[in-house]
């Protein structure tokens, strides 16, 4: 009988592998012709923008050797923080069950995804840096050994970052933390990653024998952590590999449906900590709704970490992109336009990705304003309460930066916008159906483009009002950033208001 079980569960798992070949040979027919339609003119694109002078005077500056080595200083961390909710070395749920209860040792069964991951990071790595290394190739005349050499750093680069993410799938709690702050140090050390990918770029764009310690230095740090990878992999625990598996498997179905949205929620952390403290207090409501807002945040530390983070470092960018006309310039300052508008609009949804941290309110406000009132108080009030908790953290967070880096108050102004898109974007509901008749035109059919924007329009109007805010307190026209502020959060309050209506049906 058992002989008879294992048998049929090889079966089953033999016909699964080969539904998964079928399905992985499409996938690899869909990225070619993506790539050839969709992806190559916008390399092509990108290729001509950097042959432009200011962006090769960008490329071989020490302003730009500085951010590679902090870019490539947080790969470790980053890395270890995201492998702890999608580690590298994942299968299907059936598959994990599977081959998680029989005796070969995880470093098998699980290194085939673990290369997977580690391919797919190496090849993306290595193609964005080719692009601005081609780039000077062709306008600076630069030797294209060099170019090879920076390649072979940025796989070693991603080597080192895919490790990490297989380091934080296995660990758990503070430990977690813990090694990512090392890393974090290490990486930025002149003995780092980060300094030794400096130099490899450095050696491209001056004296080409400079830049060989760092590719060497860096392919050593790869192989001596890839040496550790099968004993990493059989430390992996059965029930965090179910965990990220059902995980992945739950965002991959809501994906296929046009639930993004949902993808993002199966990704959130759980609460960790907190839970004896209290989120009802007496009081006015107002206070009431601000401290229920700040528990629910304090019981995920990790998003609330990176949330703070991610506005620290919008606010920053805003602040360098935006220094008004006649200011005395801040150190690192963008003086083109299309940087300063290219920089305020990733700065914006920057800003925009780090409030979802703290949007859980409104998202609580929406659901319930779709099911029996239980609450008794008002949708539109309750979504006024929840406000303040991302308000206040935008005017303390980005206040802070602003007051010390002696800025002006753009940031504050781009922040308070973002938390009206934020409660726009939790009134969203699912798909309406109407998004998924066809559109023919004579380009073809176009519903494509009105799913993805209405999957995005949340990342579209942040660029439209980091813009709308930035350029006109660029031109020396404060007040027309704040009546842009006004006007936008009053018809952001009237689509919100007329989302949950079209929810409600």
């Amino acid at each position: 009988m058992p002989a008879t079980v294992a048998w049929g569960t090889l079966a089953v798992l033999a016909v699964t592998m080969a539904v998964r070949r079928r399905e992985g040979a499409y996938r690899v027919y869909l990225a070619v012709a993506v790539g050839l339609i969709a992806v190559a003119p916008v390399v092509r694109m990108l290729f001509l923008a950097l042959l432009e002078p200011a962006s090769v005077g960008w490329l071989t500056s020490p302003d730009f050797l500085e951010q590679l080595r902090v870019l490539v200083a947080a790969v470790g961390p980053v890395g270890m923080l995201v492998g702890t909710v999608r580690g590298p070395a994942l299968r299907t749920p059936f598959a994990t069950v599977t081959l998680g209860s029989n005796h070969l040792p995880r470093k098998l069964t699980l290194r085939g995804p673990f290369l997977k991951s580690l391919i797919a990071a190496a090849a993306v790595s290595a193609a964005v840096v080719c692009l601005p290394g081609a780039a000077l190739v062709v306008g600076l005349g630069a030797p294209p050994l060099s170019v090879v050499a920076c390649a072979v750093a940025a796989v070693a680069v991603a080597s080192l970052g895919v490790v990490s993410a297989l380091l934080g799938q296995v660990l758990v709690g503070p430990r977690v933390w813990a090694c990512a702050v090392l890393l974090g140090v290490w990486g930025a050390s002149p003995f780092g990653p980060g300094q030794w990918f400096a130099a490899a770029w450095a050696g491209l764009v001056g004296d080409a024998s400079v830049g060989i310690t760092g590719p060497v230095l860096l392919v050593a740090a790869a192989v001596a952590v890839l040496a550790g990878v099968p004993g990493l992999l059989d430390r992996l625990r059965g029930d965090a590999l179910l965990l990220q598996a059902a995980r992945r498997e739950s965002a991959s179905v809501a994906i296929a449906t046009g639930e993004l949205a949902g993808a993002a929620a199966m990704y959130r952390e759980r609460p960790t900590t907190g839970r004896r403290l209290s989120a009802v207090v007496g009081g006015p409501r107002v206070l009431g709704m601000l401290v229920r807002d700040a528990v629910g945040a304090m019981r995920t530390p990790q998003r609330t970490v990176l949330g703070a983070l991610g506005l620290a470092v919008g606010a920053v960018l805003l602040g360098l992109a935006t220094v008004p006309s006649g200011a005395p310039e801040l150190p690192g300052a963008v003086t083109t336009t299309g940087a300063i508008a290219g920089i305020a609009a990733v700065a914006s949804v920057l800003m925009y990705l780090a409030l979802g941290s703290f949007a859980d309110g409104f998202r609580h406000a929406a659901d319930a304003a779709v099911g029996a009132a239980v609450f008794g108080t008002p949708v539109g009030e309750q979504f006024l309460l929840h406000a303040v908790f991302p308000v206040a953290l935008v005017v303390l967070v980005v206040g802070a930066l602003v007051a010390i880096s002696g800025g002006g108050p753009l940031p504050i102004l781009v922040g308070l916008a973002l938390v009206a898109v934020r409660a726009f974007d939790a009134a969203r509901g699912h798909l309406p159906p109407l998004l998924l008749t066809p559109m023919p035109s004579e380009v073809g059919d176009l519903s494509v483009v009105a799913r993805l924007a209405w999957q995005f329009d949340g990342v579209l109007l942040s660029v439209a009002l980091g813009l709308g805010l930035a350029l006109p307190w660029l031109a020396g026209a404060p007040a027309l950033s704040v009546a842009t502020l006004v006007v936008a959060t009053s018809l952001l309050a009237l689509a919100t208001a007329a989302r949950l209506r079209q929810g409600r049906g």
